[in-house]
């Protein structure tokens, strides 16, 4: 069977992932074999210091491009390159990316050899790593390829579940843009986590933080992110500067400042691991090829007492939310079983009261008002019960939005198997275990239905907004999880939305819209955009803009490139709120007696 889809060609906006060069492509052996026997010359050390340093690379640089050219001048012969030059369906094509990094890294933790003189100092052996990166670009997947799909709706889901792990390890935004975001979202859930309360469950979150790891939360974010800006201020060309054993600029020293040696000692065992410890490590994480959970779990290697290597910042990073998170919830279930999971609950809380404050703040400032942000709406006729997370009404519209943090489990996200996954989607994301329990999707479903009940008795309303004003509605998920900018991900829960919406139900001269999907990082870069273009309006642009064919496969994080790229804005508050953050770490580190 032909597949619909191109094979590793997808262009998700401004997540360029591919094409990437294979082996096969340039006339080298491609196989699984094949890559192992090659890695097993290198040097242990030398390989993961030079891959790690190739990551960060990746994620520092600029623009694809950018780090493309780089790396090719690096590491490249020229044969090599004059043979793609010469060749047009070959030109411009991408040799290294982040996930064929990422799964040279853990390959050689289990088949490099500590003993080998064969380091990239030596032109072949330079060779020989690039040829490891075409054969792994040849392993890369986008779903669609080698397919047995019979139908349409199987192949869209096979695409689906194959691309999760291409999109997880994109780089998708500059690093200046995504990790203003994350930092100051970090900040946000943080700030939250102090002292949060549900019922009778009270958690001092600094405390049991505290007792976990002998940190504050406080602590633990300075001196995360101080390892952080070691490679943050690092240009490109600093990074892929040869002899890493000379090159101190990309080590960092726990034991450099006496005073806080004891503060990083507490912190290491968290997110670090000496390259010792690796092999043996690497063992117990032998679930699917691109869970990548050895690096996930340990963004850090110890190459010695003074020396720390960061393997991958995005990483690193994800320690301020989910490291946090997992740490105080294993820390609940030793002290007081069952209470780990309350505050995955909470998180959820969380989540959905900082997504409110992102609309809230951009709506705030269109001039003059024209939508209005609602949040814990609540039907009058039942004052528990809650209609959704958030509402943007004006004149006609009503956005009904349901904010969801989902724990997805790697095991089944990067499975490849898209009924391991859909059975979490349907859980967590499309309707939940219970009836009483709806989840996501259904919950948008029941909120249109009891607001526009076509029977007058079994309508509710919720006093803060006119529901017979109303004619356009827009349901929309906010989803913590960038799997959810996967290709099809949002036609295949807008098609569960339509499943679950009962029409038959509802009054006449409703126009209700296609479900959509956002996952938080879109929702903060639309913010700015909201002062003088109302959310309605973006979203009427996004559903007329992926009703072209050519669309209909993206998610909105393409439509937003185009935004972004057209009409690039900055952003006040994160930039403010940036700027905040580093001058408390400077405080914190001066305050110590470190310059």
């Amino acid at each position: 069977m032909m597949n619909r889809y191109p094979v590793k060609q997808l262009t998700l906006g401004n997540m360029n992932i591919s094409p990437v060069l294979t082996a096969n492509e340039l006339g080298y052996t491609e196989s699984p074999e094949e890559l192992t026997q090659i890695l097993s010359k290198f040097n242990y050390k030398d390989i993961l210091i030079q891959l790690a340093r190739i990551n960060l690379l990746l994620q520092r640089s600029k623009d694809f491009q950018d780090g493309e050219r780089i790396l090719k001048e690096n590491f490249c012969n020229p044969v090599i390159l004059n043979g793609i030059d010469a060749s047009p369906s070959l030109r411009g094509r991408f040799i290294f990316s982040r996930q064929s990094t990422l799964r040279l890294l853990s390959e050689c933790v289990q088949v490099s050899d500590p003993h080998s003189i064969y380091i990239l100092d030596r032109r072949d052996a330079r060779n020989d790593l690039v040829k490891c990166y075409l054969i792994a670009n040849g392993m890369l997947d986008d779903g669609s390829s080698g397919s047995d799909a019979t139908s349409e709706e199987e192949l869209s889901k096979q695409i689906i579940a194959g691309s999760i792990p291409t999109v997880d390890y994109a780089i998708n935004t500059s690093p200046e843009y995504r990790t203003k975001f994350l930092m100051v979202r970090s900040e946000e859930f943080l700030r939250s986590l102090v002292e949060i309360e549900e019922g009778r469950l009270r958690i001092d979150a600094n405390q049991i933080f505290f007792q976990a790891t002998g940190l504050t939360l406080q602590d633990y974010q300075h001196l995360v992110f101080s390892i952080f800006a070691v490679y943050w201020n690092c240009s490109p060309q600093e990074i892929v500067r040869p002899d890493p054993f000379t090159n101190r600029s990309l080590f960092f020293g726990p034991n450099l400042v006496r005073d806080l040696t004891p503060l990083y000692e507490k912190l290491l065992p968290h997110i670090c691991i000496s390259i010792d410890d690796l092999k043996s490590k690497a063992e117990s994480f032998t679930g699917s090829k691109n869970e990548f959970l050895l690096w996930r779990k340990y963004p850090l290697i110890k190459i010695n007492e003074n020396r720390i290597l960061c393997i991958d910042f995005g990483f690193l990073l994800e320690k301020f939310q989910t490291g946090v998170l997992w740490i105080i919830r294993d820390q609940l279930e030793k002290q007081r079983r069952g209470d780990g999971q309350k505050i995955i609950s909470l998180w959820g809380d969380i989540f959905e009261n900082y997504a409110a404050s992102v609309i809230t703040r951009g709506i705030d400032a269109q001039v003059p008002p024209i939508e209005q942000c609602v949040t814990g709406l609540k039907y009058d006729q039942k004052q528990n019960q809650e209609c959704t997370d958030i509402a943007v009404c004006s004149k006609n519209t009503l956005i009904l939005l349901e904010c969801k943090s989902p724990m997805l489990r790697a095991e089944t996200k990067f499975s490849g198997d898209f009924g391991k996954f859909d059975t979490e989607l349907k859980d967590k994301i499309i309707e939940g275990e219970r009836p009483e329990k709806a989840r996501g999707v259904k919950q948008l479903c029941n909120a249109i239905q009891s607001l526009f009940h076509t029977d007058e008795v079994q309508r509710k309303n919720i006093k803060e907004i006119d529901i017979s004003k109303v004619s356009k509605i827009y349901p929309v998920l906010i989803l913590s999880d960038r799997t959810f900018s996967v290709p099809l991900m949002n036609r295949y829960l807008g098609s569960e939305f339509e499943r679950l919406v009962k029409y038959t139900d509802l009054k006449e001269g409703l126009d209700i819209k296609s479900l959509t999907v956002l996952t938080i990082e879109d929702l903060e870069s639309l913010e700015p955009y909201f002062s003088d273009t109302p959310f309605h309006v973006h979203l009427d642009k996004w559903i007329k803009w992926k009703a072209v064919r050519t669309n209909d496969k993206l998610s909105f994080s393409a439509y937003l490139y185009f935004l972004l790229t057209e009409n690039p804005r900055d952003n006040p508050f994160y930039d403010q709120e940036f700027n905040r953050i580093q001058t408390d770490l400077m405080n914190y580190f001066t305050e110590r007696g470190v310059e």
